[in-house]
C-alpha cells in the first residue's frame, strides 16, 4: 500500500491485459496484473527521469503515454520498453489529464475564503487504498473466470456422430442375388497433399523477444510473459512444449546466466554489480544461481 509520501496521481486500466497502472507522486509508476502482482518502474532502474507522474492514458493502439511534473512525456511498450518522446501526438493530448495540485487549489481560492484548521473539513485518503483493494479483487475475480472457462472448455466431451436408423414394421429377407463376377483392382488414388504447418519455433522466437526486453528486471516471471501475450500460464507452456521449445522460466534463467558470464569475463564490474544488472535480486542469490548452472562459483569463473 502507498504511503502518504507516495500519494496516488493518476490510473489507467490497459486495454491489452486488464492490468492497472497507477501513477504516484514519487516512486513512478506502479504495475498491477491481472494475478496480483506488482511491478515497479522509476528513476532508480533506469526507466525514466523523474518518479512524480502526473498525467496517464492509452492510445487506441495500446500504447500508454505518461508525463511527470518536470514536463518530459514517455511511451511504453512491452517491446520497447519506456521512450521519451519530443512532443505529446495529438490523438492522446485529451486522454492525457494532469490533476490538480494542492497548490493550484489554494491559489485559486480567495484567502478570506479559507476555513480556519479546526472549522477545515477532512475527508482524508481512505478511497485510495479502497480504490486499489476494488480493482484487485475485479482482476482476481477475471482471472478465475478465465481459468473455469478454459476448465470448461477442455473438459468438455466431444458430441456423438448421429445416424440415420430406417425402421420398417416387417422384415423381409433379401432374395439371394448372384455371386458378382471379380471386377479387377482399381488403382490406387493418389495420397492428398500435406497442409502446410506453421513455421516451427514462431510462437517460442516471439516469448523470446519479450522476454530478451525485461529479463533484467527482477520483478519479471512467467506471468508477466503469459500476460504479455493476453493467455494463461498454462497454455503458454503447451503452446512452447508443441514447438519443442524450452520453458519460459528456462529461457529467463538463461538469458540472465548468459549475461552475467559475459559481465564476469569482463571483470570490470563487482560480484553485486553483475547480480542487479543480470536481473537476481540479491547478491547471494545469484551466487549459488550461478554455482548451480556452471558448477563453479562466480568469483572463480573465467580464471
Amino acid at each position: 500500500m502507498l504511503s502518504e509520501t507516495q500519494l496516488i496521481n493518476t490510473t489507467a486500466i490497459s486495454p491489452a491485459d486488464s492490468s492497472l497502472w497507477i501513477a504516484t507522486s514519487a516512486r513512478g509508476l506502479v504495475r498491477v496484473g491481472r494475478n496480483g502482482k506488482a511491478f515497479t518502474y522509476s528513476v532508480d532502474k533506469g526507466d525514466f527521469s523523474c518518479n512524480n507522474i502526473v498525467a496517464l492514458t492509452f492510445d487506441s493502439e495500446g500504447v500508454l503515454w505518461m508525463k511527470d511534473s518536470e514536463g518530459s512525456v514517455f511511451s511504453y511498450t512491452s517491446y520497447t520498453g519506456f521512450v521519451k518522446q519530443a512532443e505529446l501526438p495529438q490523438s492522446v493530448a485529451a486522454g492525457l489529464s494532469e490533476p490538480v495540485t494542492k497548490e493550484e487549489t489554494v491559489a485559486e481560492t480567495p484567502s478570506q475564503a479559507l476555513p480556519s484548521p479546526v472549522q477545515r473539513p477532512c475527508y482524508g485518503s481512505w478511497w485510495l487504498p479502497a480504490l486499489a483493494v476494488l480493482f484487485f479483487a475485479l482482476f482476481v475475480w477475471q482471472l478465475l473466470k478465465n481459468r473455469r472457462n478454459v476448465s470448461k472448455s477442455e473438459a468438455a466431451p466431444s458430441p456423438m456422430p448421429k445416424t440415420n436408423i430406417i425402421v420398417s414394421d416387417q422384415v423381409e429377407k433379401p432374395a439371394p442375388s448372384p455371386k458378382p463376377a471379380p471386377s479387377p483392382m482399381p488403382a490406387p488414388l493418389p495420397k492428398p497433399a500435406p497442409s502446410p504447418k506453421p513455421a516451427a519455433g514462431q510462437f517460442a522466437a516471439e516469448v523470446k523477444e519479450i522476454i530478451s526486453a525485461n529479463f533484467t528486471n527482477p520483478d519479471f516471471g512467467v506471468e508477466d510473459v503469459a500476460a504479455a501475450l493476453g493467455i494463461t500460464r498454462v497454455h503458454l507452456n503447451r503452446k512452447l512444449k508443441a514447438e519443442n521449445s524450452p520453458s519460459p522460466s528456462d529461457m529467463i534463467k538463461a538469458m540472465r546466466m548468459e549475461l552475467a558470464s559475459s559481465l564476469l569475463k569482463e571483470g570490470k564490474k563487482s560480484i553485486s554489480e553483475i547480480a542487479a544488472e543480470s536481473g537476481f535480486s540479491s547478491a547471494s542469490y545469484f551466487s549459488s544461481a550461478f554455482k548451480e548452472y556452471y558448477g563453479v562459483a562466480p568469483a572463480a569463473y573465467g580464471k
